[in-house]
């Protein structure tokens, strides 16, 4: 099996705090995935999830920390599983905090392919 990973980057600015992106993802079946941030300050609780475009969660928003890559396993156990398939549907990636952000803070999202 191949595999192949798709980066999806969001932003949010400095005194902001949500930032989303509505895209449609190429067609294959996604395995897992893991984010990387910036963000650092954990009394201002950074989440990400994202959801199709019927509002349907995929991911259900969730702590930047259930995200991180896994230490100790193989490369597509080290990811966030997901498990589904991107069909011809838009998905909505979105990251927010819980209050707003004292700098640019960045979400690199990396979607694990299967070919």
């Amino acid at each position: 099996m191949k595999t192949k990973e798709k980066v999806i980057n969001l932003l949010i600015a400095n005194g902001e705090k949500e930032a989303s992106v509505l895209l449609s993802l190429e067609t294959g079946f996604v395995l897992g995935a893991e984010v990387h941030t910036n963000h650092v300050n954990m009394d201002n609780i950074a989440e990400f999830g994202f959801n199709d475009d019927s509002g349907i969660p995929i991911a259900k928003s969730s702590h930047i920390e259930h995200w991180k890559r896994r230490e100790g396993a193989g490369f597509l156990d080290s990811f966030k599983p997901l498990n589904f398939e991107t069909a011809s549907k838009s998905f909505n990636f979105i990251a927010k905090t819980k209050t707003a952000v004292a700098k640019d803070t960045y979400f690199n999202i990396i979607l694990i392919y299967k070919q």
